[in-house]
């Protein structure tokens, strides 16, 4: 068994600074001047802004019929209550006051309430009432009465907040996902059938909404990583280490096997669906309206090829329904196990076939295909993607869209209506920005959460037969005052010219609360660019990397996060700028935007240059310092990628190693180790399987071979993404190394 070597290696000295910034002459110094720590502390806290942002935390929910949903509406910063809204008539309706609503848990909990705040709830199965929980315990609240009750956990209704027990629609039936195993349980509550884990790495895995809509299947995985590469995980909390090993698919290497099998709640039968060809990322993507047949989605591992198959309960048997090829480059990627395979195909009831996701054409649209999975016609045509259908007409013609079809704001997703006729879209939302749309089940009403850069995020009610511009009745508006408070406010936007030349780009940057543009700012490039998401914000909160970019400005920098080529959300043409040669387009489109960006803004110092990132985004810190060492001064990679780890983080964007080993070599950081000038620091977690630890293990030794010196942290225990209070500790280490590396103003 190899040793695990942890090489710490610091910079011998630090850059002289200008006078009148900070930058300690010590680069183990452990003591921030109180003036430096209070702006680490100011970054503490603006980086965790969705805490300070009071807001309902709760997704409305419809009710079956009539119309009518439910959702938290908050009072103010010291309580709130749960309300019946009306959509056909506006009508609000507390089913509580605030007040009896905290008196009664707080009897019930036998503990203060004052200021409750919810995530989940669910309407019961009855649809008399709702459950939610608080404190650990599950309650119910009827929609007339007022009165609260606490639920026995094994309670029907209690189980419909569990995330291990899924409630048959009919029948009376529970599935219940027990660790690796499974079992199903009749209307009585004894078991029809059980499965446990079989061996090391086979596992059961119930999806979402596994039922059929009678009640009488239920799908679930069996997953085999059995031939799967393995990656050890170390316990160094005690002398004694433990080893873990996880399956981890490297890029090249055999992928887990996904088999669906079929149960039948009457009787327990389990039956095996016929397999698919070849290796393939697998998904479910829910049962046909009629409970005849459940549909599976199926990506090939170099991501040119998906297919949708239909699974008869019965039998297994399996047949494709249709299939989508793209031979010069790829169909999808990540994106599809992030959330892609559940927007990719809408079945449309009545046996009327299915909506489509394509890029066929160019630009992500809807395609109707008949039942057979024959193509009828394309749905929505333009020079903009559509990014999911949230909903057909029951019976009807209509389809609504999210969208983004409005030119000036490329990445904004707005609510359109189309047909299935085709045509041109409707626009339904208001405002700009991000909206995410609760369709009622009736289609006739839609919740739009809208959010854009300079407005937090509301809820309204509104008609799809007129929009949000036909009337609309507001049911939540969050509160950001405290953020603004402590001196937050909006990014500025920027649109730059792609290293090319032609391509627009988009982004934002952020400038410190105390700026002040007489002074001269050192300027860090957040980056992320990892082909499946886009990175730049156009809603109020915001992402993970835009939460990091706010932070590190309050320290005293102008940090800038752009959206290079290369990704989604904009034509096919767009993202497949670095097909098969990801790392070659990402870092020259940084540099150039941010020439650009300065060129107008004399406050950017670019004699100061640091970048960081993590993830992907390491990955391309450290490409940053290595393919462009004269111009990024310093850089920060944490837990940094590379295109051996995991297959489909890799291979659907540069192909399998086989056939592309020229893009997989040419995009390879070891090599360049060498071209190294400024300074770099990395980190990584222990236990981390997004990201393996090797890949930092692997770098740092060809910088020692090459004879670069370099910082490295390795937190011991801590997965991809640190956890506190690690995670406090890694951002300011990532400040406080910018800040002796590149020097920041002092306040006047």
């Amino acid at each position: 068994m190899r040793h695990l070597l942890v090489l710490l290696l610091t910079l011998a000295s630090a850059p002289a600074v200008a006078l009148g910034e900070w930058g300690p002459d010590s680069a183990s110094d452990p003591t921030p001047d109180p003036q430096l720590q209070a702006r680490l502390d100011l970054a503490d806290q603006l980086g965790g802004m969705p805490g300070l942002i009071r807001d309902s935390l709760v997704a409305p929910k419809w009710l079956r019929e009539g119309d009518r949903l439910i959702f938290w509406a908050r009072e103010g910063k010291d309580g709130g209550t749960w309300v019946l809204a009306d959509a056909r008539t506006g009508a609000l309706k507390p089913l509580v006051s605030g007040e009896q609503l905290r008196e009664q848990l707080t009897a019930l909990l036998g503990k203060p309430i004052t200021a409750p705040r919810f995530f989940e709830v669910a309407i019961a199965p009855d649809q008399r009432g709702i459950v939610f929980r608080l404190e650990g315990r599950t309650f119910g609240l009827g929609l007339s009465g007022g009165r609260v009750t606490l639920l026995p956990e094994g309670d029907r209704a209690a189980l419909m907040l569990s995330r291990e027990h899924f409630l048959a629609p009919e029948g009376g039936a529970v599935a219940v996902q027990r660790g690796n195993g499974f079992a199903v349980l009749g209307a009585d509550g004894r078991p029809v059938v059980e499965r446990s884990e079989e061996e090391d790495h086979v596992s059961w895995r119930i999806p979402e909404n596994p039922w059929s809509p009678d009640g009488r299947y239920l799908v679930v995985w069996r997953h085999d990583a059995r031939n799967v590469h393995k990656v050890p995980v170390v316990d160094y909390s005690t002398a004694l280490e433990k080893v873990t090993w996880v399956p981890y698919a490297k890029s090249g290497t055999p992928l887990p096997r996904a088999e669906l099998h079929v149960v039948e709640a009457a009787t327990g039968k389990v039956t095996k669906a016929e397999p698919t060809e070849g290796e393939t990322h697998d998904a479910y993507a829910g049962w046909n309206p009629e409970g005849t047949e459940a549909l599976c989605l199926h990506l090939s591992r170099d991501g040119k090829q998906l297919d949708l198959t239909a699974v008869e309960p019965g039998s297994g048997k399996r047949r494709r329904v249709l299939r989508e090829e793209r031979p010069e480059t790829f169909v999808a990627g990540l994106d599809m196990e992030v959330g892609g395979f559940a927007k990719q195909v809408t079945v449309l009831p009545g046996g009327r076939g299915y909506l489509w996701m394509s890029e066929r054409d160019g630009w992500r649209h809807v395609y109707l295909h008949d039942r057979t999975g024959k193509r009828v016609r394309q749905l929505t045509k333009g020079s903009f993607p559509v990014h999911e259908v949230v909903g057909v007409e029951p019976g009807g013609d209509a389809i609504y869209v999210l969208a983004s079809a409005d030119s000036g704001a490329p990445y904004e997703q707005l609510l359109y209506r189309g047909s299935l006729k085709g045509g041109p879209l409707k626009r339904l939302s208001s405002g700009s920005g991000m909206h995410r749309i609760t369709l009622s089940p009736s289609a006739r009403y839609y919740v739009d959460a809208g959010s854009s850069r300079t407005q937090p995020r509301f809820r309204e009610l509104a008609s799809t037969a007129t929009g949000a511009a036909g009337g609309s009745v507001r049911l939540t508006t969050a509160d950001a005052s405290e953020a603004e408070a402590l001196g937050y406010t909006p990014p500025e936007a920027l649109t730059v010219k792609a290293a090319d030349g032609v391509t627009p780009l988009y982004g934002v940057l952020y400038k410190p609360r105390d700026f002040d543009p007489a002074r001269r700012y050192p300027v860090i490039a957040f980056i992320y660019a990892g082909p499946f998401i886009s990175s730049v914000p156009w809603n109020y909160i915001g992402n993970t990397a835009s939460l990091n970019s706010i932070a590190l400005a309050q320290v005293g920098f102008v940090v800038v996060l752009l959206d290079p080529r290369g990704g989604p959300g904009r034509s096919k043409a767009f993202q497949d700028a670095n097909y098969g040669r990801v790392g070659q387009t990402e870092i020259p489109d940084y540099v150039e935007g941010l020439r650009q960006a300065a060129a107008t803004r004399p406050w950017m110092d670019l004699e100061r240059v640091g970048i960081h990132g993590h993830s992907w985004g390491g990955y391309f810190a450290l490409r940053g310092m290595l393919t462009a060492p004269d111009f990024f001064k310093a850089g920060y990679a944490g837990a940094p990628g590379a295109f051996e780890e995991e297959a489909l983080i890799n291979e659907p964007y540069l192909g399998l190693p086989g056939a592309n080993p020229q893009g997989y070599a040419t995009g390879s950081n070891l090599a360049l180790a060498g071209h190294l000038k400024g300074h770099l620091k990395l980190m990584h977690g222990t236990s981390d399987v997004n990201a393996t630890l090797s890949t930092t293990m692997r770098m740092a030794n060809a910088l020692i071979q090459a004879g670069k010196h370099f910082e490295l942290l390795i937190m011991p225990g801590e997965p991809h993404g640190p956890r506190p209070p690690a995670n406090r500790y890694y951002r300011d280490d990532v400040a406080l190394f910018f800040v002796r590396t590149l020097g920041v103003p002092l306040p006047r």
